[in-house]
């Protein structure tokens, strides 16, 4: 808990100096971009997490990871983590940056399952009805699940749209099951 609470503090710090800067989009495209890499380079994380490492050694490795490519904010913002020792809360940093990002450029996650991959007019005329529905920017996140046998499962925010063949069947057999 008290880890979860350190991630968004640092993550709310994070966002207000992009937003200040006017490079919301852009810290956030690059955290996502170095959570990716800490999550593909095991070495790495074993390595930033391992605290028998000097610190110092932890930025100069940071520092040549993140070279020119890198807005100097973010580079100052991971030896932050790196001098406090809270490297190990990268994920929960982003994840939460992530969040404060989309909410203040307008942006709603959608998950959506299907049985079957959905086609590009599919996926184009499902987000504009969310974004109708929602009165924000919608970004798909699709998942194939053969279990639904057919139809589409949406969940934005707390809500969970279940339009699917097995969700029905479900339905049908609650209702069933309530009028015996």
């Amino acid at each position: 808990m008290l880890n979860i609470l350190l991630a968004k503090k640092y993550a709310a710090a994070m966002f207000e100096l992009a937003q200040e800067e006017n490079k919301l989009a852009q810290s956030d495209k690059q955290l996502a971009q170095i959570g990716r890499l800490f999550d593909e380079c095991v070495g790495l994380k074993a390595f930033m997490d391992n605290p028998q490492v000097a610190i110092q050694a932890k930025k100069e490795l940071m520092k040549k990871i993140l070279s020119d490519d890198f807005d100097q904010s973010v580079v100052n913002f991971m030896l932050l983590l790196v001098d406090k020792h809270r490297i190990t809360l990268l994920t929960e940093i982003i994840t939460s940056f992530h969040a404060l990002s989309n909410e203040a450029q307008g942006i709603q996650l959608a998950y959506v399952r299907t049985a079957v991959a959905l086609t590009n007019d599919q996926k184009a005329g499902l987000v504009k009805k969310l974004e109708n529905v929602t009165e924000k920017h919608i970004q798909l996140r699709e998942r194939i699940d053969p279990s639904l046998i057919g139809g589409i499962v949406i969940k934005i925010g707390d809500r969970l749209i279940d339009g699917s063949v097995v969700g029905q069947i479900k339905s049908i057999k609650k209702q069933l099951m309530a009028n015996c």
